[in-house]
């Protein structure tokens, strides 16, 4: 994971390959709760955390990991659970911001990325 940048979002979190990492409204941070199971878990891959979880410009104390519902471990930054979306095609896509207005690329503190549009 890394420090990403997007014109119209900002600074984002991308994992090794570019792409953009999102959070979902229904799950939590404090404490971390990761709810997109089944097919949501297809549509929105959980990154986990299979090995050491790298990362470079971020902050260690944002980096965590929650034990998913199957009990794998995700990877959470500030505590939210974080997934990539499907249906980007290429690194740095955004295609899952603000999809059922509950996806949102998220920012290297955990929050939603701030999107220059608002």
């Amino acid at each position: 994971m890394q420090l990403g940048r997007n014109e119209r979002l900002g600074n984002t979190v991308v994992d090794g390959e570019g792409f953009t990492l999102y959070r979902f409204d229904p799950d939590s941070a404090n404490p971390s709760k990761a709810t997109c199971v089944d097919d949501c878990a297809v549509t929105w891959p959980p990154v986990l955390a299979n090995e050491k979880v790298r990362f470079q410009g971020l902050h260690r104390d944002q980096i965590d990991t929650v034990t998913r519902p199957d009990g794998t471990q995700q990877v959470t930054i500030g505590g939210w659970p974080v997934y990539r979306f499907s249906k980007d095609a290429a690194a740095g896509d955004i295609s899952g911001e603000g999809v059922g207005g509950t996806w949102f690329a998220v920012a290297p503190d955990g929050t939603k990325a701030k999107d220059s549009r608002d």
